[in-house]
C-alpha cells in the first residue's frame, strides 16, 4: 500500500526510503565536528608540533564546513535536472572516497605525485613528508565534504517528491533532526571513540586475532575507515529503495557560471571573515573568540562581494539560472529564507556564550579545572543542541496542525525568551542546572523551526526547483552562523576592552570590588549583552516568521496549493532571462 504518496511503491514505504537515505546524511553530519575533538592528536600522530600546525590544521575542520556549503548551492540543483537518485548515489561515493583518503595520507604513490608537482610543475621543493601528511588529511575532508553536503538537500528534495504538499512538515522534521543530531553529537562521539581506542584498543586487537583476524591498533583513523563499511551497506539499500521513486528530471543546461561564481562568494565570506562556527563553540577565553572569528581579510572579502555580485548579473541574463532569483518574490520563501538567517544567527550566539562563561569561572587555570571546564561546557552545548534536534520532529507535528506560521512564531517565542533569561539572570554564581534549562529553552525553541521553515520553502516553490531550494535555505543558516561569529567577535572584544577601563577606573564600584575582578565584570557583562543580542534578532526572526502562511494539513489544501503553484510557474510556459 502506498498510502496515497507520489513516488512510493507496494515494496517500498516512502518512510522506509528515507529512513535509508537519512543514515548517510547523518553520518556525514557527524563528520562536520567529528575531528575537532581530535585534532592534537591527529597532528600528534603526523610527528609535528601541536602548536606550529594547529591553525593549518584546524582547515580539517573549517575546510570541510566550507565544501560542506558549497556544495549544498549546486547539487540540490544538479540532482532537479539529472535525477536525485543518480545523484545522491555519486554524492555517496565522493565521500566514502573522502573517507579512504583521510586515512590514507601516507600513500606511497600519492606523496610521489605530490613531490613531483612541486617540482615539475611549481618547480620548488616539496613540503617535508609529514606536512604533505597533514594536507592530504586536509584533502581528504575537503573530498568528503562536497559528497556529505550534497546529501542534505537531495534529501530534502526527495521528500517533496514521495510525500504531497500537505504532508511533508514530518518527513522534512526527521531529516532535520537527523541532520541536527549528527554535528551534535560528532564532537563527543570522536572524543569518546579515541579515548576507548587509546585505553582498551590493544583489547580490540587480541579479540580480533582470536577470531582469526589481524588488524592494527585502531586510533583516530579508525573513525573514517568505519564510514566505508556503513556507508557501503547505505549505498546497496538507497540504490535498491531509491528504484521505487520516479526520477523527475526537469530539461536545461546546469548554470557552471553561475556556480563557480557563488562557490568563489562563499569562499570569500568565509575566508574574509576568518570565521568557524565549530571553533568559536569551543572558545575557552575572548581571545580564543578571536583566533575563531578574526584572520579577517578585506581583499577576501572584496572579491567574495564582487563574485555575489557578477552571480545575482548572471542569474538574471542566463536562460536557465542556478537559482531563479524571482523565487524571493514568493512571500513564503523569501519569508523562510530571510528567517532560517536570523536561526542561523541565534544559533550562533547560543553556542558561543555557554562556553565562555565557563570557562571565565575558572580561577587559576589547572590542566584538571581546563578539563573540567570542557565538559560542563560540552555538557551547556549540549543542553542547547539536543533539544534542538529532538524538537524538529514536533515541530513538524505542529506544522501539520497549525501550519507554518505559528510553530516557527513559537518555536522564536520560546527562543527569545531563553534568551532574555540568559541576559538577564546570568552572573558568575548561577547554577549550571539553571544554565542548562535556559539554553534548553533556546534549543527547543530554535529546533521548532527547522521543519516548518524547511516546508515553507519547499512548498513554495515549482517541482523542478525543490533541489535548489532546500540546499538555498540550508546554506542560509550557516551564513547566518558565519556572520554572526564574526560579528560578535568584532563587538565582544571592543566592548570588553572598553568595560575592563571603566571598572578599573572605578574603585568605588563594591560588586567590582569583592566577588570578581574588572576583567571577570566585563567578560559576565558581554556574555549578557550578546544573550540580548539574540534576543533581539530573535524577535526579528519572529517577525518575518509572521509573514508565512499556509500549511495547515486539510484535505483541501494540498490541492489548493498545487493549483496555486501550477497557476504561478505553470510547466509549459518557457523562463526568459528575468524569471
Amino acid at each position: 500500500m502506498n498510502d496515497g504518496v507520489p513516488g512510493a511503491t507496494r515494496s517500498h514505504s516512502p518512510w522506509l526510503i528515507l529512513l535509508i537515505v537519512c543514515l548517510p546524511v547523518f553520518i556525514g553530519a557527524l563528520d562536520l565536528t567529528i575531528i575537532s575533538a581530535v585534532l592534537p592528536e591527529v597532528i600528534l600522530s603526523l610527528n609535528l608540533p601541536v602548536k606550529e600546525y594547529l591553525d593549518q590544521a584546524s582547515w580539517a575542520v573549517s575546510g570541510y564546513l566550507l565544501a560542506y556549503a558549497i556544495s549544498m548551492t549546486f547539487t540540490g540543483r544538479l540532482s532537479d535536472l539529472i535525477g536525485r537518485r543518480a545523484v545522491y548515489i555519486a554524492c555517496l561515493i565522493v565521500f566514502m572516497l573522502g573517507s579512504y583518503l583521510v586515512t590514507a595520507y601516507d600513500s606511497t604513490l600519492v606523496n610521489g605525485w605530490i613531490a613531483r608537482f612541486y617540482n615539475v610543475v611549481l618547480g620548488q621543493r616539496p613540503p617535508r613528508l609529514e606536512e604533505r601528511h597533514l594536507y592530504l588529511v586536509i584533502t581528504g575532508r575537503i573530498i568528503q565534504a562536497l559528497g556529505a553536503g550534497a546529501m542534505v538537500p537531495v534529501t530534502l528534495a526527495l521528500v517533496g517528491d514521495m510525500f504531497p504538499p500537505a504532508r511533508r512538515a514530518k518527513p522534512l522534521g526527521l531529516v532535520g533532526a537527523v541532520d541536527t543530531l549528527g554535528w551534535v553529537l560528532g564532537h563527543l562521539y570522536g572524543g569518546v571513540m579515541v579515548r576507548f581506542f587509546g585505553q582498551h584498543g590493544n583489547r580490540v586487537v587480541d579479540a580480533a586475532q582470536q577470531i582469526g583476524l589481524s588488524i592494527s591498533k585502531p586510533s583516530w583513523e579508525t573513525l573514517f575507515i568505519l564510514n566505508i563499511p556503513i556507508s557501503l551497506v547505505a549505498l546497496v539499500a538507497a540504490w535498491w529503495v531509491l528504484k521505487s521513486v520516479p526520477q523527475q528530471r526537469t530539461a536545461g543546461r546546469f548554470d557552471l557560471v553561475g556556480t563557480l561564481l557563488i562557490a568563489l562568494a562563499l569562499i570569500g565570506l568565509n575566508v574574509g571573515l576568518g570565521t568557524s562556527p565549530e571553533a568559536a563553540a569551543t572558545a575557552t577565553s575572548l581571545e580564543e573568540l578571536e583566533q575563531a572569528g578574526t584572520g579577517r581579510n578585506i581583499y577576501f572579502l572584496l572579491a567574495g562581494l564582487a563574485a555575489f555580485g557578477l552571480f545575482l548579473w548572471v542569474e538574471r541574463h542566463v536562460a536557465v539560472p542556478l537559482i531563479r532569483l524571482s523565487m524571493f518574490r514568493s512571500r513564503n520563501f523569501a519569508s523562510a529564507a530571510l528567517t532560517n538567517l536570523l536561526v542561523g544567527y541565534c544559533l550562533a550566539i547560543g553556542l558561543v556564550s555557554a562556553p565562555l562563561l565557563v570557562n571565565f569561572r575558572v580561577d587559576t587555570p589547572t590542566s584538571d579545572q581546563i578539563q573540567e571546564a570542557a565538559y560542563i561546557a560540552g555538557l551547556l552545548l549540549s543542553g542547547l543542541t539536543v533539544p534542538m534536534a529532538l524538537a524538529a520532529m514536533p515541530g513538524g507535528w505542529l506544522s501539520d496542525r497549525l501550519g507554518y506560521r505559528w510553530p516557527t512564531a513559537l518555536g522564536l517565542l520560546a527562543a527569545m525568551t531563553g534568551f532574555i533569561l540568559t541576559g538577564t539572570l546570568w552572573d558568575v554564581e548561577t547554577s549550571y542546572w539553571i544554565m542548562g534549562a535556559h539554553m534548553a529553552l533556546i534549543g527547543i525553541g530554535l529546533g521548532l523551526t527547522i521543519s516548518p521553515i524547511s516546508t515553507a520553502a519547499l512548498n513554495d516553490v515549482h517541482e523542478d526547483e525543490r533541489g535548489i531550494a532546500s540546499g538555498l535555505i540550508l546554506n542560509l543558516r550557516l551564513i547566518g552562523m558565519t556572520v554572526a561569529i564574526s560579528s560578535l567577535t568584532i563587538y565582544s572584544l571592543n566592548r570588553f576592552d572598553t568595560l575592563v577601563a571603566r571598572y578599573q577606573g572605578s574603585g568605588a564600584d563594591d560588586r567590582v570590588q569583592t566577588a570578581v575582578n574588572a576583567s571577570m565584570s566585563a567578560a559576565m557583562k558581554v556574555i549578557n549583552e550578546m544573550q540580548l543580542i539574540g534576543a533581539g534578532v530573535a524577535l526579528a526572526a519572529f517577525a518575518a516568521a509572521l509573514l508565512l502562511r499556509g500549511g495547515r494539513s486539510t484535505p483541501a489544501a494540498a490541492p489548493a496549493m498545487t493549483q496555486r503553484r501550477m497557476a504561478q510557474h505553470p510547466a509549459s510556459s518557457p523562463r526568459g532571462p528575468d524569471d
